[in-house]
């Protein structure tokens, strides 16, 4: 019974955190992630990419205690097995928010685009697709 009190105090903390997670003003996410005690609002700049072109991701990053950290932002694209030719900087701008700078898609196809945030003594990856025509 106490293991199952536990689970339930789990959940409605994680959505609690999901709710509480709004974006700044002026930031219209392109995207939301959410796992267990985390939430990764996201963007890109610009809001559309292009093939061939460097983009960047803006994010914003909820949590439950101490504030997480997004520790890397990186994309695959797992048909083929590679990863960009390109590795992003990756820079903390204050209060949550994150930006990732130097990303490209060199080739179309469909991309996986994830965030690696650390927290609470874990590790949470995120993950979303993209696809680049």
């Amino acid at each position: 019974m106490i293991r199952a009190a536990a689970v339930v105090a789990g959940l409605v903390a994680s959505v609690a955190i999901a709710e509480a997670c709004e974006p700044p003003s002026g930031f219209t996410p392109r995207g939301r992630l959410e796992s267990a005690g985390v939430v990764v609002l996201f963007r890109t700049l610009p809001p559309v990419i292009a093939l061939g072109r460097h983009f960047s991701v803006e994010a914003v990053v909820c949590g439950d205690g101490t504030p997480p950290a997004l520790t890397r932002v990186d994309a695959r694209m797992p048909e083929h097995r590679h990863g960009m030719n390109y590795r992003p900087t990756l820079a903390s701008k204050g209060g949550g928010r994150y930006v990732a700078d130097g990303l490209m898609f060199h080739m179309p196809g469909r991309w996986e685009l994830s965030f690696d945030v650390e927290g609470g003594g874990r590790r949470t990856r995120l993950a979303t697709d993209v696809v680049i025509d």
